[in-house]
């Protein structure tokens, strides 16, 4: 029996948020408050205690209050099913309750925690709102728990394979919501089940808890307050631990176990979609990728582009960005949390090839194994599936009982010697697929037998494996091509020429055009290729002609060839000397590239694609060449610059101009281009432009790239967006006002979405009347209580500049405060948000943590400077430190902060980030009631994750904001610094300091006057605070001022004096020049100089 002794509404209240550490509610969703079985019984008690004494037309506010909080923990712990107030009353003795009553107390008790009220097209959902404040309810887990921990285990699984992109999985996880009751839909039931998830993971790869077999008594013995970290009501109820909680920890250390073999080493998965429509390769990525260099190569930057080509001479698709270090002869590309993606095959015969580019060069590549699909030429196995995956091709044993297999065109079943008939279900592009089991003889074109058996005791297949040393880089038709025979990888296998051994073939007899045979020791046909058999010295060089029409192609050979240029319109005059065929072509119309027939004497062929050397620029993406001048930054995503220099190697300069009035910044870049034709891939100045770009605030903002040398210049307008939705007043709809939307478009989809509560889902708008250039959209009526309203894109449809919706009317009888209120005024005060993130803190502020979670949970595919809010974040360092830790916001979103919101993490003061540090440890202290000891193990694995983003969240800071330690070794004394960075003294001589390796690897730069120095022609005034410091520095030449100098005043400003500088747009362009120039220099001195200036400064 629980005594009470609290008999007052409002002594009750005040005594819940006391014991929390708060004077009023922050706006968090209320099963956070973790209300324990003691208080839930209390605060029943007092309820039934005070009800005789209330209103029925006029209930108190703290009543009502405490009511709120009360149901909300009623779902939480006694919830088991329907949708009533009947039991929630009854609990409380209460026989009747009018509905205006309930509507009057939930819209007090909801506005007192400051939280939302939920909303079915325009009317409210009392009960709805209060229930999803309750979060999970438990109950459920113990009346049917099996129901639940198989949804929670297939969420765990989504949870490992999706870390990298944690808002594209909340869409997949809802979907696995869908199939529990109504209890579930809302968005905070679906955190809550994510943080149920994480934290089991966390302790689970924190604890070990994979190797052992109680995972519940590890957890006692090593964190024994670890269920105060849960966001489940298990303080009195055993039941949930023992046997939910139980059977998640063990199911999560097998997830676990799996997904550190899966992520150990690069995975490629290939699968057809749903009805074999599509194939797709899903590329798995570990943390950690190595790439081959040179021993003398040197690494400048410290971030690269990873991107996938399919086939060598394939277009390069961007996937991510990797963290570089130089170790020996590898460099080291970390990506965090690992990295998966999934690419639609075009060119499914190919190989993929995962390559590292930096600055848009190529520094190494690995081949991406099980790849490369040959439909037309092997049987290929799937497994049956809603979407079927890759097993094998040509020869193998599966252990699937059941399998689905393409066969080749002219390929048949061997049925007088199959167990069983094999049946048809569909087809992928013009090969069918059939259902099959047992043992199956495939006949193949040229009359070979290949088996497939399915429910064998282990999968077994072949591949064929070339050695690379005489693989040809020409683009040919079919695409695999061999300068002399191709020799083997494989042990023991043999390759023939129909029943002929490769190596017993006279090389001129084989020229050309040839299908290959792997076959095993003992005869049995293993796999089948079609490749290209070469001269040994064969080799094809192109040259621009006299006019732009022209070209010479010059074919050495040492076999007799027939040349046949296919391209129409083309005229062919060519002169041979010996070896060597020299070919000039005039087309009408000038061709991407020339497609040439060569033909052996002896009858192979094989076709040759050669890109046309034009002089020129030009821009070209998989539909050909872009004539337009006008693009937006996704066209550069799939987009390649072709440059031609005729005589020599040469340099471009490549400009990106802000199109403004006064003083417009601009970003400027050097291309070196070998002699003959170069390809450029502009996704590797997507974030200059995308940064130049949000140095303006109007989304209507364009730059100007222009691309030129001593000869040719090119010049493009990119802008954010390439459409926009007009109004019109006598349609009372929008309209796309420069393109007919046809019937068939599904790619246009406006919606409109709430400012205020992005947590609630966007709505369509209603297709209107037909006008003469297409559709129109109409507004449904408003919800004014909800304005003002902004008009978007829907996600995955075709983007459009969002507008705000310019007809609301504000309800006048609802007080508004907070956030709302300052999003409300901004029209009128263009600070008002700012103000409100003013005195932001880590436990407060629930409803802007809220609000802009929804933003990146729904909206994320918008540019983050559609949002005000996060303007306002971005423009408060001290606000934006607590977001980062708070939200636990992945590097992706982090590095769109720089690009889309011109943030400077390197500008964020170390004080910011201590402050931000301090308030999530003393946070999560008083969540999990201990020491402090969570709350610190807590911020390490943030500073894990986040390390990569600006020095001062290196592993070396770590200790200092943890534990408050300043022990940074010799890099924090003066002397040291001084001797290894400018005098060399201990280190073998003056030539071995960091000036002199900095020197040494800009030698060229200095020869050619590229360093960057537009602060010091500028007359940067903040260099001054250079005089600040002890340092002794004297330069090689003025010339070198900006990148020195940098590194330690940026130090000094941060540390010193908190980064409170003023900093212009353009001044933001040229530290970010000046930053990647060298980055190694530019980190170690800044990160050291702030380490001394920690010490020194008191």
């Amino acid at each position: 029996m629980v005594t009470i002794t609290i008999l007052n509404s409002e002594k009750c209240l005040e005594k819940l948020l006391e014991k929390r550490g708060m004077i009023c509610p922050h706006g968090k969703a209320l099963y956070k408050y973790q209300i324990s079985y003691l208080e839930f019984k209390q605060i029943q008690q007092v309820l039934r205690d005070t009800f005789k004494n209330q209103n029925l037309n006029r209930v108190s506010n703290s009543w009502a209050s405490l009511f709120t909080i009360y149901v909300a923990e009623w779902f939480r712990r006694e919830y088991k099913e329907g949708w009533t107030w009947e039991p929630i009353l009854n609990s409380l003795w209460v026989i009747e309750m009018p509905v205006n009553t309930r509507n009057d107390l939930v819209t007090k008790g909801l506005n007192f925690w400051k939280r939302p009220l939920v909303k079915y097209t325009k009317a409210n959902n009392y009960l709805g709102s209060i229930f999803k404040e309750g979060g999970f309810p438990s109950r459920l887990l113990k009346d049917d728990g099996n129901k639940y921990i198989s949804i929670f285990q297939k969420v765990i699984s989504l949870y490992l394979e999706n870390k990298s992109a944690p808002y594209e999985l909340r869409d997949v996880i809802q979907q696995e919501l869908k199939s529990l009751p109504q209890a579930f839909e809302y968005d905070e039931t679906l955190e809550l089940v994510i943080e149920i998830v994480k934290l089991i993971i966390e302790k689970v790869e924190e604890f070990d808890l994979d190797k052992h077999k109680d995972p519940i008594v590890v957890l006692d013995q090593k964190s024994k307050y670890w269920r105060n970290e849960f966001p489940l009501p298990i303080d009195d109820d055993k039941e949930i631990v023992d046997k939910f909680l139980r059977n998640l920890f063990e199911s999560a250390s097998v997830e676990v176990t799996k997904h550190k073999e899966f992520r150990q080493s690069q995975k490629c998965i290939n699968y057809f979609t749903e009805n074999f429509q599509h194939l797709f390769t899903a590329i798995h990525l570990p943390q950690e990728l190595n790439f081959k260099v040179d021993q003398d190569f040197e690494l400048f930057k410290t971030r690269g582009q990873l991107v996938v080509k399919e086939g060598w001479q394939g277009r390069s698709q961007f996937l991510c960005v990797g963290y570089l270090s130089h170790q020996d002869k590898k460099i080291v590309a970390e990506i965090n949390r690992g990295f998966s993606s999934e690419i639609r095959r075009k060119v499914y015969t190919e190989k993929l090839y995962l390559c590292l580019e930096i600055d848009g060069l190529t520094i190494d590549h690995i081949e991406l194994e099980h790849t490369a699909l040959d439909f037309d030429t092997l049987p290929i196995g799937f497994t049956i599936a809603k979407q079927p995956k890759y097993i094998a091709q040509g020869a193998f044993k599966t252990q699937e009982t059941e399998i689905l297999l393409s066969l080749p065109i002219d390929a048949s079943f061997d049925l007088t010697n199959s167990e069983d008939h094999p049946q048809q279900v569909g087809g992928f592009q013009n090969f069918n697929l059939y259902k099959i089991n047992g043992l199956q003889h495939i006949l193949t074109q040229d009359g070979d037998s290949i088996e497939v058996k399915c429910g064998h005791d282990k999968t077994e297949f072949e591949q064929l494996l070339f050695r690379a040393h005489n693989l040809s880089q020409l683009k040919t038709t079919p695409s695999m091509a061999f300068t002399g025979k191709p020799v083997l990888r494989n042990y023991g296998d043999k390759l023939y020429l129909g029943q002929q051994d490769l190596e017993s073939v006279p090389l001129h007899l084989i020229l050309g055009k040839q299908m290959l045979t792997l076959k095993n020791l003992n005869g049995e046909n293993l796999l089948k290729k079609q490749v290209i058999i070469l001269p040994p010295s064969f080799k094809v060089e192109t040259k621009a002609g006299y006019k732009l029409e022209e070209a010479e192609i010059c074919i050495t050979s040492d076999a007799q060839i027939q040349i046949e240029v296919l391209n129409p319109d083309t005229l062919l005059n060519i002169s041979n000397s010996g070896l060597i065929y020299k070919c000039s072509i005039r087309c009408l119309e000038v061709p991407l590239e020339l497609k040439l027939k060569i033909t052996f004497k002896f009858g192979g062929e094989f076709l040759l694609s050669v890109p046309f050397p034009a002089r020129g620029i030009k821009l070209v993406n998989d539909h050909g060449e872009m004539k337009s001048k006008e693009f937006v930054i996704s066209d550069l995503i799939s987009t390649e610059l072709i440059v031609y220099s005729y005589e020599r190697p040469t340099t471009f300069c490549f400009e990106v101009l802000l199109k403004s009035k006064k003083n417009p910044p601009f970003y400027r870049a050097k291309i070196k281009v070998k002699q003959g034709i170069s390809f450029i891939n502009l996704y590797d100045f997507i974030e200059e432009i995308k940064g130049i770009l949000s140095l303006s605030d109007d989304l209507d903002s364009y730059v100007i790239c222009t691309i030129y040398n001593h000869e040719m210049k090119s010049t493009w307008n990119i802008k954010h967006y390439g459409r926009q939705l007009s109004w019109g007043k006598l349609l009372d709809a929008y309209y796309d006002p420069e393109r007919t939307i046809q019937q068939s478009n599904i790619a246009l989809k406006p919606q409109f979405m709430s400012l205020i509560q992005p947590q609630l889902e966007a709505q369509d708008l209603i297709l209107g009347n037909f006008w003469e250039g297409g559709k129109s959209f109409q507004l449904p009526e408003l919800d004014m209580s909800l304005a003002p309203y902004l008009l978007i894109p829907a996600k995955g449809t075709t983007l459009f500049r969002p507008k705000l919706i310019p007809k609301f009317d504000y309800v006048q009888d609802i007080q508004v405060e907070g956030l709302t209120k300052s999003i409300r005024n901004f029209g009128q005060n263009t600070e008002s948000i700012d103000q409100y993130v003013q005195n932001l803190n880590f436990d407060g502020n629930e409803e802007l943590w809220s609000y802009v979670q929804a933003i990146f949970d729904n909206y994320e595919y918008l540019p983050l400077n559609t949002f005000e809010v996060l303007k306002s974040l971005a423009r408060n360092f001290d606000a934006l430190a607590i977001t980062v830790f708070k939200l636990d916001l992945p590097l992706e979103i982090l590095r769109r902060f720089e690009t889309e919101l011109s943030v400077l993490w390197y500008l964020i003061p170390i004080s910011s980030w201590n402050n931000a540090i301090d308030q999530l440890i003393h946070s999560w202290t008083k969540i999990a009631d201990d020491d402090g000891y969570y709350g610190k193990n807590k911020a390490r694995k943030l500073l894990n994750n986040m390390k990569k983003i600006t020095p001062l969240l290196d592993e070396s800071f770590h200790e200092f904001y943890l534990n408050g330690t300043k022990e940074f070794g010799p890099l924090g004394r003066l002397d040291f610094l001084q001797n290894y960075i400018f005098e060399g003294k201990n280190l073998g001589g003056k030539e071995n300091c960091e000036y002199q390796h900095l020197l040494h690897r800009h030698k060229a730069d200095t020869e050619n006057g590229e360093w960057p120095n537009d602060l010091s022609i500028n007359r940067w005034e903040y260099f001054s605070s250079i005089q600040q410091l002890p340092f002794k520095i004297n330069l090689a030449s003025q010339w070198n001022k900006d990148v020195v100098y940098f590194p330690f005043c940026l130090a000094y400003l941060n540390v010193v004096k908190n980064s409170k500088f003023e900093i212009n747009p353009k001044e933001i362009l040229h530290i970010k020049q000046i930053i990647l120039f060298d980055e190694q220099w530019f980190n170690f001195i800044f990160s050291s100089v702030v380490k001394y200036l920690i010490l020194e400064t008191k």
